[in-house]
C-alpha cells in the first residue's frame, strides 16, 4: 500500500502485511483498514486484485479463494469502510498502467505467488487475460511452472530457464512490441532478455492506480483538497493510492 501524488510519485514508503490466513473477506478488509489509518491524507483509492474484477466484483481469486471471494463486492466495501471513492482493477491490470508505453501491443507479466498477466493495445487494457492458467508445458499452467511454489522447489536457475522458455512461447503468440515482467520475483530474474522485454518493480507498478482515476479528474489546478477523516478504522487487495493534487491518495 503506497500514496502517491498527482503526477504518479510515490509520498511514503511502500507499507506491506501478510495476507491473513486463511484470506476472508473480512480478514482482508480488516487489514486494509488498519493500514489506511497509517497513510498520509489521501483521497481516491485504486485497488489491484488477484483475479478476475467485473464491474468491481470479484469473479475469482484463485490464489485467495474462489468460494471465498467470488461475488463480493469490493469496490462499495472498501468505499463505504474508507470513506473514500474505490475503483478496482485486476493487480497485473493496474501494475501494468503503471509502465506501459502505450504504443503498439504490450504485454506485462507479473512472477510472483502465481503468475499475472496484462495487455493493452495502443495503451487501453484488454481487461481480465488470465494467461497464468492457461496450458504451458508438460500438462502444467504459466502459473504452475512459474509460481513461487515451483521457484522454491527448483531453484532460481532453472527458474530462470523456464521464464526464458515461457518468453519464447508467448512472443509468437501474441506478437508483442514490448514484454513487461514485474512481481515479487523478478528480483531472482538473472537471465539475459531479449531486447523488447524488461523488467520493473512493485512500486512502478503501483503508479497504474493514477490511472484509474484520469478520466474523471479536474486538472491539478482546479481540483479542491480532499481532508482525511480523522480516524478510520489492508497485504490481500493491494491499495494504490489514487491521487489528489494537493493531498494525496492510499
Amino acid at each position: 500500500m503506497i500514496v502517491i501524488d498527482s503526477h504518479g510519485e510515490p509520498v511514503n514508503e511502500r507499507i506491506r502485511e501478510l495476507t491473513p490466513d486463511p484470506a476472508t473477506p473480512d480478514a482482508v478488509f480488516e487489514q486494509i483498514e488498519k493500514m489506511a489509518k497509517t497513510l498520509p491524507t489521501f483521497d481516491r483509492v485504486s485497488v489491484g486484485f488477484p483475479g478476475v474484477v467485473m464491474h468491481g466484483v470479484a469473479k475469482n481469486a484463485p490464489n485467495l479463494g474462489n468460494e471465498l471471494w467470488a461475488g463480493v463486492e469490493i469496490e462499495n466495501t472498501l468505499g463505504k469502510l474508507l470513506e473514500r471513492p474505490v475503483r478496482v482493477i485486476n493487480d497485473a491490470d493496474l501494475q501494468g498502467y503503471g509502465v506501459i508505453r502505450g504504443h503498439g501491443v504490450e504485454l506485462v507479466l507479473t512472477l510472483g505467488t502465481g503468475l499475472g498477466s496484462a495487455l493493452y493495445v495502443g495503451g487501453r487494457l484488454v481487461p481480465n487475460l488470465e494467461l497464468g492458467h492457461h496450458p504451458f508445458r508438460r500438462a502444467k499452467t504459466y502459473e504452475q511452472r512459474l509460481g513461487d511454489k515451483q521457484l522454491k522447489r527448483i531453484g532460481p536457475r532453472r527458474w530462470n530457464k523456464r521464464v526464458l522458455q515461457a518468453i519464447r512461447q508467448l512472443e509468437p503468440l501474441f506478437n508483442y512490441d514490448h514484454l513487461y515482467l514485474g512481481g515479487g520475483n523478478v528480483p531472482h530474474l538473472r537471465a539475459k532478455l531479449p531486447d523488447n522485454v524488461s523488467v520493473f518493480d512493485n512500486v512502478q507498478g503501483m503508479k497504474g492506480g493514477l490511472h484509474l482515476w484520469q478520466d474523471v479528474l479536474p486538472s491539478a489546478a482546479s481540483a479542491p483538497p480532499v481532508t482525511a477523516p480523522s480516524k478510520h478504522k489492508s497485504r490481500a487487495p493491494n491499495p494504490s493510492a489514487a491521487p489528489s493534487p494537493t493531498s494525496n491518495g492510499a
